[in-house]
Order: structure tokens, then sequence, then C-alpha cells
């Protein structure tokens, strides 16, 4: 055990300090040296006193006084090519706003592709659209994007750590809108100061660039280039920003938002004949305590317009990961992101210092949120998050439901620390401390971070972190994470360790697995084929090696795994993977479901087809099959999509698994199907309905949303739970709420 354990840490380390010797090897220009050829991109925005209309006209004479952007270059599939079709984008101000005006000349504007109305719908990408993001610190790490498409859908983000993060539910206050003509069409943007956090100086540099995507041709382009290496994502490296001056005599006000709710509703359970009505009030309340500096207060927090969570499927012994969602703890959320990072998107973060999750709900029970404060922005160099939140007590008792759990809830007080400090270009370190407490106990955690990028295609990154509990008198358990990764056109590497303690128990964090040293790597070669109708094609294979705190193999698993994306906008996937599982102790998969103690080794394949997603009919097929423990896995899931307009959308996705055991065999379904239809891009419906067979319920959820004035929004929601049992599917529970919001800006 002790040989092979050596001989696999050999190769690891080696693997982990290739892009460290790669980096030293490459000659790569730095984001600091890379500066005085990317500030030759510069934008210029004219100031008017104009009073601009938006209604994507662009007809006012101070947009043509405006000094027109007009090169843009291609990042894919022709990087360093111009783009094939003119933009023109001109930039205008006035002492309340920015205002940005594109002009998207099309030859063929009959195959403009543009299917949603929606704010923030999450394809907006797969529509033609423009894109901008801006960087009012000018500190080339962190922005504001956002993404319009032909019918004047609006999408924004708060892009972290120089464009590795990304917060798509962050919400800002802005007016859009679009017009479609015969060989062009045109977006209108007014984003509110109020909106924007900057420093006052007479004459004001922001980071900026802008984008357009062209879907039918799969292009990407943008004003100041960027590298290719990181496809899509790219234009979000604010490493690579240009500058944007001109602003002149703005003066970023401590502005204070209040954001006022009203809630009647009504509740009832099916079991016990129990109808309630409630009604609600509460407030948000933002104010800027300096320029940079934020403070958000909330009283009576209510989130009944929240979307519910997407059920998933767990074949696994370790916790489901679910985002957050809920909009008081999205401001700023990227500047507590602390822990291990997830190797994809797609997968769970091993470690998160801080889950946010953690506050306001237990169990898949909402907890009332009495109030909280959160003061998150920049003092020069300097990030600082400052969070308190009070929750109130819950209780229930054993007349409730089938559907809950008896829960009870001391009232409860969460406040978290965060500092960084920017250090050289792209780089910084950071601590954070975090406290659970109410009358009876408490649970800590305290952590140190660090990023060092020397430039955009290499970086290293470390954590540490200590937890302390009421119950021990010294902290219970440390956390450690060292890793590195390096990439250009072509490669992409990485290699990481991390130890977690089995008694670091971070109770406001996410913690995947304790007890556990990991080792991982993974490589990935991404050629341009453009031949036989392929775009680009992405191999390479992934190692992890998981080990207890006694160096005795928990898990191995070496993956290889592939994707081709072709001219038409469709992909294929395939994975292989072989996989070691070494248990201590029973794992309890489904109720009397039990996989024994013991060694296994197993091999599982998936494959899978994904049409364009542009398309008026588009859909996902995969499969899953080969060993499990000591049985076998089969699988598929499917996805589809119907947008025969930018009004209507019906979207629905199903995934099942079987899974067959010496001592059992059992079913697992997911079934999801959602309805949107937009009667205009600031008034939609919505209907959302899942079914997983675990836990056999049916959950449905109405939203009606109407934007009745930016920043002001009138929600009616209505709930539904249904139980299936052996006499069929009955109603349990059913809630309906009108909500109504006003902004206020004084």
């Amino acid at each position: 055990m002790t040989h092979d354990l050596t001989r696999h840490f050999f190769w690891v380390i080696c693997f982990f300090l290739c892009p460290l010797i790669v980096s030293a090897n490459s000659g790569t220009i730095s984001p600091s040296g890379r500066q005085e050829g990317v500030n030759a991109y510069q934008a210029e925005a004219y100031r008017t006193f104009e009073n601009i209309e938006i209604d994507g006209e662009l007809n006012e004479p101070d947009w043509q006084n405006a000094k027109p952007i007009n090169k843009f270059i291609q990042v894919e599939p022709d990087a360093g090519e111009p783009m094939t079709q003119p933009t023109e984008v001109r930039i205008l101000y006035d002492a309340e706003n920015i205002y940005f005006g594109f002009t998207c000349f099309d030859s063929d504007i009959s195959r403009l592709v543009a299917n949603e109305m929606r704010r923030d719908a999450r394809d907006l990408h797969n529509n033609d659209n423009v894109f901008l993001i801006l960087d009012t610190y000018n500190d080339r790490r962190t922005g504001f994007a956002f993404r319009v498409n032909a019918l004047g859908a609006v999408q924004d983000t708060a892009v972290t750590n120089s464009g590795d993060g990304f917060n798509r539910d962050w919400d800002a206050v802005v007016d859009c809108r679009s017009q479609i003509y015969t060989d062009r069409w045109t977006a209108e943007i007014a984003i509110p100061f109020s909106q924007l956090r900057f420093k006052k100086n007479e004459k004001m540099t922001w980071g900026l660039n802008l984008a357009r995507g062209i879907r039918r041709n799969n292009e990407e382009a943008t004003w100041a280039p960027v590298p290719s290496s990181y496809g899509g994502r790219a234009k979000y490296r604010t490493a690579y920003l240009g500058d944007l001056v001109g602003l002149q005599g703005i003066t970023p006000k401590r502005h204070l938002e209040l954001l006022p709710y009203v809630l009647p509703g009504v509740s009832r359970a099916e079991e016990g004949d129990d109808t309630n009505g409630e009604f609600e009030v509460g407030l948000d309340l933002k104010y800027g305590l300096t320029s940079n500096l934020i403070a958000d207060l909330t009283v009576n927090t209510d989130f009944a317009q929240v979307e519910a969570d997407e059920e998933q499927v767990n074949l696994t012994r370790f916790s489901l990961f679910f985002p957050e969602k809920r909009s008081f703890f999205l401001e700023g959320a990227g500047l507590f992101d602390v822990g291990i990072p997830r190797s994809s998107f797609r997968r769970p973060p091993p470690l998160l210092l801080f889950y946010s999750r953690r506050i306001g709900i237990e169990e898949g029970r909402a907890i009332p949120i009495l109030g909280g404060g959160k003061i998150t922005g920049k003092v020069g160099s300097y990030g600082v998050g400052f969070l308190n939140v009070l929750t109130d007590e819950f209780h229930t008792d054993e007349s409730v439901t089938a559907l809950d759990d008896v829960l009870d809830v001391p009232r409860t007080n969460y406040s978290v620390l965060r500092l960084t400090r920017d250090i050289s270009s792209g780089s910084r370190i950071g601590l954070i401390a975090i406290n659970k407490e109410d009358a009876n106990e408490y649970n800590r955690t305290g952590g140190l971070d660090f990023s060092y990028r020397p430039n955009d295609r290499f970086e290293v990154r470390g954590m540490w972190a200590r937890t302390f509990d009421s119950d021990a008198q010294i902290g219970t358990g440390n956390a450690w994470y060292f890793g590195s990764g390096w990439r250009n056109r072509l490669f992409r590497m990485s290699g990481s360790y991390s130890d977690v303690g089995e008694d670091f128990t971070p109770k406001v964090g996410f913690v995947r697995r304790q007890g556990s040293r990991r080792f991982r790597a993974e490589m990935d070669y991404t050629p341009w084929v453009r031949r036989f109708g392929i775009r680009q094609v992405r191999i390479g294979p992934e190692f992890d090696y998981i080990v207890n705190q006694d160096n005795e193999l928990e898990t191995r698993d070496i993956t290889v795994a592939g994707r081709m994306e072709l001219d038409n906008g469709e992909r294929i996937s395939f994975e292989a993977r072989r996989t070691q599982e070494n248990l201590d102790e029973d794992f309890d998969i489904r109720d009397d479901v039990i996989i024994p103690i013991g060694d296994y080794g197993f091999t599982s394949v998936r494959a899978s087809i994904e049409t364009d997603e542009s398309k008026m009919i588009a859909g996902r097929f995969g499969v899953t099959a080969g060993n499990f423990f000591n049985g076998d896995r089969r699988g598929f899931d499917i996805r589809a999509s119907f947008k025969p307009s930018g009004r209507l959308a019906i979207e629905s996705q199903y995934q099942f698994d079987r899974v067959s055991l010496p001592t059992d065999e059992f079913d697992v379904n997911v079934l999801a199907s959602r309805i949107t239809y937009s009667f205009s891009t600031t008034l939609f419906a919505k209907m959302f309905a899942q079914w997983n067979s675990e836990e056999d319920v049916v959950l449905t959820n109405f939203l009606l949303n109407y934007i009745y004035r930016p920043g002001s929004d009138f929600f009616l929601v209505f709930n539904q739970t249904f139980e299936r049992g052996n006499s069929g599917t009955k109603l349990a529970e059913s809630t309906l709420v009108g909500k109504m919001t006003y902004w206020w800006n004084p």
C-alpha cells in the first residue's frame, strides 16, 4: 500500500509541477506587460445634455456626435480575423446614467436568431447578442457584465477573480430596448451610475470591453483582443480590458436605495384541512458608505419569488450541492467565495468555507430571517466584506405533514468577515472569519488564502482553514489546498493537492468529503480541426486519488473524456471512467438497500449528443452504462426545448437510472418541465413542475412577474405540493401569495 501511494504521489507531483515548468519557459506576456498593448484600445464616452429615450431607435442627435467603435476581432471561430458583419458602438453619459448604443449590421437579417424575451434568460448566449463589461474599479480583477439580444432581453452578471468567478443571479436596475430593421438590429442600454461602484476622480478611466455574437456562425468577436484559449468565456477576462475615458464631473453618490415590499397570501394544508392567511411587510436598503463601499440592510426578508431548487439524482455517499438564488446573498457574493475550486461548473465544489444556503434553510425548510446587514466593496487595494444575519427560532411538531421533518431551530446569529489585499497584477491574498452562534453553542471558521497569477495563462492558488467548536476547547480540524493551472490555445493542464481533516466542521460551509487527502490532475488537448464538419475537439485524461488520514486508499478515478463540436453547432461527448472504491463502512444507498464494506473496482462509460440550442427545436440525449460497486448501472437523460418565438418557450428534461445490485434493484427518476410565456420584456409568466421518484412528490410553481418600472416588480406566486402513494397522487399543500416591491432612489 505504501509503495502504491508513493508511486502515485510521485506522478501527481510531476503533473502538478508541469504547469509551473511550462509557464516558466512559455514566454507568455503578463497582464501588466500586456497593458501597453491593450491601452491602445481606448473608447471615449461623449457627454450629452439631451433627454435620451430608451427605445432602441438611437435617433437623438448626440448618438451621431459620439465617436463610433467599429473594429471587432474574432475570438471564435477564426481567432484574430475581423468580424464578418460590421458593428458600431457609441457611448454617451449624463449626470445619472451611462448609455451604450449598438448597431449590428447584418447582410441576411432573416437568419437572425432571437427567441428569448425574458430578463436573465439562461440561454441568451444562444441568441444573436451584444455584450459589454465594465471594470469601474479599474483594477483588472472585477467587473459588471451585460448581455442584450435583438428582442431587448438583458442578462447581467457580476464578474470576480479576474474572470474566473461569475454570479449570473446578480441583478442591476437597467433599462434596455432593441429594434430590428431590414439590414441591421440595434440595442440601446441605460445603466444608472447608482448601480455601479467607482472612485471619484476629475477624469476617470474604467476598464471596458465590448463584444458581439452571431449565432448562425457560432461567431464571437470583441473590441479589445482576448485569449482564444478561454473560448466563449474569454470576453470576461478582466486582464484584457481596454480603457473607457471621457467620463468627467461624475460624482459617485453615497446613494440611498429603498426596496420595501408588501406580501399578502394564503396557504392550505390538506391534511387537517388547515387554511392560514398571512400578511408580511419588509424592507431592503442599500446605502453607499463611500463611493466604493456599499451597505445592504434587510428587515423581515422574504424570497417568495425565488424558484425552487432543481431536483437532482444522488447515487453517492456525499451531500448534494445547490446554488444560491436569494438576492440578498448574491450582492458581492464572489468576495466571500473561499475554498477548494470545483473542477467544472457541473460538479460540486469539494469545499466552501462559507456557503450562504446554510443561513435561513434547514432540511429544505425556510427559516425566517429577522434581519441582516452586509458591507461589501473596496478601500484602495483592499477588498472588504462583512455579513451579519439573525434568523428566528423555528419549530415543528409531530402533527405536521409527512413531507416535513420535525425541526427545532433556535434563534441564531451568523457573521462573516472577509478581507483581501491586491498584490501585483492579478494576484491577491485574503483572510476570512465565520461565526455561527445561538444561546447554547457556537461554531467558528478561520482561513487564509492566496492567488498568484503572473500572467493570464498561469495561476497558483492556496488555502488554509481551521474550525473551532463550543464542544472543544481548541480547534477541531484543519483543511488546506494547493493547486496550479496553465493553458494556451491548444493545451490546458492543472494539478492540486488538498487535505481536509476528519474533525474539520464548518457549519456555515460546505464540505463534500471530510477526513480525506486528495491528489488531482487533468490535461486537455483542444485543437481547432476545421475539417469534415468538425469545428473543435477537446480530449484529455483526469486523475483523482483520494486517501484517508492514514493514507489508505478510499477512491481512485481515472477518466478519459472528450467532446467534439461540429460546425452546425452540435456537440458529441464521451467519457470512460475506471473507479476504485474502498468502503470501510456500509453504504446505505437507499432505504433497505446496502452496499457492504469491501473493495470495489468498476468501469463505466457515458456518451451524449447535443443539438444546436439556438434552433426552434433543440435537445440533448445521453446514455450511461457500466458496473456500479458490486452491481450494474444503466441510465439515460434527455432534454428538449421548443421555442417557436421569443415569447413561448417549453423546456423539459428527464433522467432515468436503474441500479442492479446482488441484493436488490431500484430505479431513480427525475422529471422537470418549464413553460414560459413572455408578453413583453417586462411581463412574463412561468410554470415549473418537477418530480423526483426518491421523494415521491410532485412540486409545481407558477410565477407571474411584471416589472412595472425599472427596479420595481409585482409577483404572483402559486405553489402546490402533491404526494404520490399507493392510492395515487393527492394534493398535500398549496400556497398563493402576491408580492409588490417598489424601488425608490431618492
